[in-house]
Order: structure tokens, then sequence, then C-alpha cells
């Protein structure tokens, strides 16, 4: 804890979170499972197949 520096606000607002690696929301399985496991969880999708995607 002795190498913790202070971060300007304009440092602060350049990071870029998790929300900026989510893909555009998958409409099909295929797009789906293409996703990696984070981004599954994290990111919205429009998946409307009634049966869960069987990746």
């Amino acid at each position: 804890m002795k190498n913790l520096r202070k971060i300007s606000k304009k440092q602060l607002k350049s990071i870029e979170g998790g929300a900026a690696a989510c893909p555009p929301p998958a409409t099909t399985c295929g797009e789906w499972c293409s996703w990696t496991a984070q981004q599954r969880l994290r990111c919205p999708n429009m998946v409307m197949d009634p049966d869960p995607c069987g990746c």
C-alpha cells in the first residue's frame, strides 16, 4: 500500500471498464456462443430462442 498515488479526474475518465468490452447485443445462439464466458455473464443479449443455447 506504500506505492499508491492519486489519480486526476482526467485520468479517471480515461479508464475503460468492462462495459466497453461488450459486443453489440446477440440475437442468435450462434452469436452468443461466440462470446467469451465473461461477456456472457456481463453483456446484454436479445436471444429469442425458448430453449437455452447449448454451446
